[in-house]
């Protein structure tokens, strides 16, 4: 007896139940902010299938130009209705798995090739994902501007956000090797 209730807290709290068992659950659709190639930012909402047809989902805030995981959350065990509130919220597209793990798995590699973390989140966040490992195939997807970092600041940006971006920058890649698009605000 004692024993299953060991199972039964450790389950209590959804992080627990995300780290030891969401990659268990069967792959949901995901999906994609539209215009996202346009504006080289995305949300990206990934779901998990419960037995009982409620949704775990991963909610991702994608810069593929500079910054990689901008922001990552779940929802643990909700109802479809909740879960196309969200979809309908974001202006969500359906996209392939494969698609956006490499989208995910590569915003956060190409991010930190110039020295940027992702969210704190992110830790959680990525076990609604599969394991990044050869069993994924690999697709092509464009980071950067052809390749070369770009950062464009957010509306929620303070000058002292965007030097300390501009600073981590201009250290792991050197003045100039970057692009940076100020807003009108900071002129």
């Amino acid at each position: 007896m004692a024993k299953s209730g060991k199972i039964v807290q450790l389950f209590q709290k959804p992080e627990n139940f995300i780290k030891y068992r969401a990659r268990q659950l069967q792959l949901g659709k995901c999906y994609i902010s539209a215009n996202w190639e346009e504006s080289g930012i995305a949300n990206v909402i990934v779901s998990r299938i419960h037995i009982n047809g409620n949704l775990t989902i991963g909610m991702y805030l994608v810069d593929f130009k500079c910054l990689g995981i901008k922001d990552s959350a779940f929802k643990f065990n909700i109802p479809l209705d909740e879960v196309q509130y969200l979809i309908a919220y974001i202006k969500g597209e359906e996209i392939e798995y494969n698609r956006v793990h490499n989208m995910l798995y590569g915003a956060e590699a190409f991010a930190e090739s110039c020295g940027f973390k992702p969210h704190k989140d992110w830790a959680i966040g990525q076990l609604i994902l599969e394991e990044d490992d050869d069993r994924i195939q690999i697709t092509d997807i464009p980071f950067g501007e052809e390749g070369v970092p770009a950062y464009y600041p957010g509306p929620n940006e303070d000058d002292d956000t965007i030097n300390r971006i501009l600073a981590t920058l201009d250290k792991n890649l050197g003045p100039g090797n970057y692009y940076f698009y100020e807003d009108d605000k900071r002129d």
